[in-house]
């Protein structure tokens, strides 16, 4: 009677109230060290839950984008995980798509956000309700061209990743085939004019499950609470469709690679 209580009792006390954590980045930024920003939330009871890292595009942490990653937190905070929306631009002095605007500054962004997502990972690891064995990541744009290339690492460092609308060509392929050593879901847009999904949906993924979904007439950021708009050129905007359908394909994939108790 009294484990029922204390059950229902759980239940009712809702999520977590999000939290602001810093933690030190392991590389310096620009000759300088970095510490790192993120809110940290997640169901309530002490754990351990499993968690999810929750990066962010290009654009930074800027409002639109800052409000649809909390969404997909609470969401993912409602199935029982426990969140880490994680800011790599703000605490360097970078943001409001100034990334966006070359491929050097793209491609370095996803070389120190890989070790952003590792030093995320050690930060969690730290917290007593955090299930240290059950680590994920979801990537929006550049975010989720970090979790392509965190998919393959020598070793399997998290237990599955999310890719938002990445830029397909981060893959490591040899022809058509891409090895891979941690399970990968891609969600992308038919109408994105960006990172066209179409590599993501030719590509042979072996050594891990490997998942592609593509929303027609869904344009990049479909998840963001936007409406339809050109940004440097290129047309993003909110998909309710794609949004709702891709975030719960998302927490199932995350559920399904789950292990232990």
């Amino acid at each position: 009677m009294l484990l029922r209580l204390a059950a229902l009792l759980a239940c009712l006390a809702g999520p977590a109230l999000a939290e602001s954590v810093s933690f030190p980045a392991d590389s310096q930024y620009e000759g300088a060290p970095v510490t790192l920003d993120a809110t940290l939330q997640g169901p309530s009871g002490p754990g351990p839950h499993p968690a999810v890292i929750l990066m962010h595009g290009c654009g930074g942490l800027q409002p639109a984008v800052a409000e649809a990653l909390d969404i997909h937190a609470k969401a993912l905070n409602d199935a029982g995980f426990v969140t880490l929306v994680l800011d790599s631009f703000g605490p360097r002095g970078i943001g409001g798509g100034h990334v966006c605007e070359t491929y050097e500054r793209l491609r370095r962004a996803r070389s120190y956000r890989m070790q952003d997502a590792h030093d995320a990972k050690a930060f969690l690891l730290s917290q007593p309700q955090v299930d240290g064995a059950n680590i994920f990541v979801m990537g929006q744009s550049n975010g989720g061209s970090v979790t392509i290339r965190l998919s393959q690492r020598d070793t399997r460092e998290f237990r599955a990743l999310a890719a938002y609308y990445p830029w397909c060509g981060a893959f490591n392929r040899l022809g058509a085939k891409a090895e891979l050593t941690t399970p990968l879901i891609v969600f992308g847009g038919a109408a994105d004019d960006w990172v066209p999904p179409d590599d993501c949906t030719t590509i042979t993924a072996e050594g891990a499950d490997y998942a592609v979904h593509v929303y027609p007439g869904a344009a990049h950021s479909f998840d963001l609470q936007i409406p339809e708009q050109t940004f440097q050129g290129h047309l993003v905007g909110n998909n309710p469709e794609a949004e709702t359908d891709s975030r719960a394909k998302m927490i199932a994939f995350f559920k399904s690679h789950l292990v232990g108790p």
